[in-house]
């Protein structure tokens, strides 16, 4: 139950312990990083729960696997941001 539990909260701890640090990626990378990360975090383990509690045996074990869906996807998408900041560092040459 508790793996569960902070298995939910994953998303939405990751997403508020780099909100600060999102201020070092471009202006407009932060911007998309906080508006969508915020919503795949947030609304990505509200669903979750929504599915663990109203479900059933069947919704949990649904909402398990969602829920890991959510935080590969969120990995994922800091992944992406972090290489596209990267690349647009004004250091980087393009050959």
């Amino acid at each position: 139950m508790l793996i569960g539990f902070l298995l939910l909260l994953l998303p939405v701890v990751v997403y508020i312990a780099t909100f600060s640090l999102s201020c070092r990626l471009k202006p407009k990378l932060c911007i998309l990083y906080r508006v969508d990360a915020g919503i795949i975090a947030i609304a990505g383990s509200s669903f979750s729960v929504y599915l663990a509690a109203y479900s059933g045996d069947q919704g949990g074990i649904v909402a398990y696997f969602f829920q890991l869906v959510v935080i590969g996807f969120y990995a994922l998408f800091l992944v992406t941001l972090l290489v596209i900041n990267y690349f647009l560092k004004p250091g980087y040459r393009r050959e």
